[in-house]
């Protein structure tokens, strides 16, 4: 499934300039959604480095005055509303999961990408990214978290609500971001403004939406308890929705760890989701604003809950067969059932609407694609090698999964890593081999869970196998 995924290039194209565009879908001819290129970023910034840094110093230059990056590159859903033949010109909407996500292209090129034209697109760009933090701080101001926000899950209408957690979540992790890109950049004094807006957004997101009655956090909260904006709302203060935390799978991706102060309510959170809004076909997006059935958009699977599910729990240490059988269910029923890896939709029919697990809305679409961070979640890899750091935390069950094979994705760099055990005498051994099919690495620190690679010069490169041992425990 994964693999048919890069079909979702055919909807990109090079200019003859070396500009390199995106259109979000083909029912959504907008180009370039910093949103949207998110969620199916991972193989473009992997075998196309250089399509993101095009991207990225085109949003940067439409980039406002206040610092907020704009939606995307030209507008356009349903009908092209920009007729004129430019292409870079910026428009959209004020939204919480874009400025926050070109500050983790950003720290994903620093820390991914040990090249030295990909380390001057960060020092080109790193003052965009501190403007673009600063704008989520502005916005932050009220109670630690943005107000009134729009985001990717747009037609759930989140922003008429004051806070949601899914933009508090994008917040804490531009946060976070920002504050390891500037220490990265020597800009110590901001690094540390970040990391003061970052408990303090912590802390926020706990107070107004932590639901201690029903152990998660609610999608979406009111002014007052009284304060009801939709008159449908069947509990208001209880809402739970699927993909809240897909900031936290950027996060973890990225090596920056949990965003919410206390891992254990994230667990719990994840817990519900599952229990609350499963289906035989994937999660629900939103349960809880209205009676069943409800609205379609609300009562409909869209295709990033499950594998950014899958994703989460698996970081988290939770058992990783079910974190993997809950994370393909939807793209399974795809594959299996709907026999259709071409035209993947944005959002499934829910139950209910004699549509249940047909396509719904927005057709070709990448939401899906979200699924290879799965990928890096099953092998655990954390890599900066912009410090030469490389290193593996797979997440198997050493019974069940004694030896592996796992994919290796970094810009410009594909391979897989591999294990063995083996006898030496009365000693059990097991010997890890990293190989590349296309691109090299230069290391000083390579390993698997504690099992270190020995040398402190590391060279990997194409088709050669680097192979160290550790005594098996």
């Amino acid at each position: 499934m994964l693999i048919n995924s890069l079909s979702h290039v055919r909807s990109a194209f090079w200019l003859n300039d070396g500009r390199w565009r995106q259109w979000e879908a083909y029912d959504c001819v907008n180009l370039d959604s910093v949103h949207n290129d998110g969620e199916r970023h991972i193989p473009y910034i992997s075998i196309f480095p250089n399509s993101t840094i095009s991207k990225l110093y085109a949003w940067a230059k439409t980039q406002k005055s206040n610092g907020m990056i704009q939606e995307q590159l030209r507008c356009g859903c349903q009908r092209m509303s920009d007729l004129s033949p430019r292409i870079d010109s910026g428009c959209g909407r004020v939204m919480s999961d874009v400025s926050s996500m070109f500050i983790v292209y950003l720290l994903e090129l620093l820390t991914w990408h040990d090249d030295p034209y990909s380390q001057q697109v960060v020092k080109d760009l790193y003052n965009a990214s501190k403007q673009a933090a600063q704008w989520h701080m502005s916005v932050s101001t009220a109670e630690g978290i943005p107000i009134h926000m729009v985001d990717t899950y747009d037609v759930l209408g989140l922003a008429k609500y004051p806070y949601d957690t899914y933009s508090g979540g994008f917040h804490l992790l531009a946060m976070k971001a920002a504050e390891t890109l500037a220490y990265a950049m020597d800009d110590v004094e901001f690094a540390e403004t970040c990391q003061k807006a970052f408990i303090t957004g912590q802390q926020a997101l706990d107070r107004l939406l932590w639901n201690e009655t029903a152990r998660y956090y609610n999608a979406y909260t009111l002014q007052t308890e009284t304060d009801v904006i939709d008159e449908a709302d069947t509990d208001p203060l209880g809402a739970i929705m699927t993909d809240t935390f897909y900031s936290q799978v950027l996060a973890y991706s990225l090596g920056l760890g949990t965003l919410v102060q206390n891992e254990t309510r994230l667990k719990l959170h994840m817990k519900a989701e599952l229990e609350i809004n499963d289906t035989p076909y994937g999660m629900l997006v939103l349960t809880g604003r209205h009676s069943y059935p409800g609205p379609s958009q609300d009562n409909a699977v869209w295709m990033m809950g499950n594998p950014n599910w899958g994703t989460i729990n698996m970081h988290l240490g939770e058992n990783v067969n079910q974190a993997l059988q809950v994370g393909i269910k939807a793209m399974e029923h795809y594959r299996s059932v709907l026999h259709d890896q071409w035209n993947v939709v944005g959002i499934m029919g829910g139950l209910g609407y004699h549509a249940d697990g047909m396509p719904w809305g927005t057709s070709h679409y990448g939401y899906f694609m979200s699924s290879w961070h799965m990928v890096m979640a099953l092998s655990g890899q954390k890599a900066n090698v912009s410090e030469k750091s490389l290193t593996f935390d797979p997440k198997l069950d050493p019974l069940t999964d004694p030896q592996f094979v796992l994919p290796v994705l970094l810009p410009g760099v594909w391979g897989y890593l591999q294990n063995s055990r083996y006898q030496v005498g009365t000693d059990s051994k097991v010997s890890y081999s990293l190989v590349l099919h296309f691109g090299s690495l230069e290391l000083s620190h390579l390993s698997v869970a504690d099992c270190v690679h020995p040398d402190s010069s590391i060279n990997v490169v194409t088709q050669q196998a680097t192979t160290w041992s550790c005594p098996y425990t």
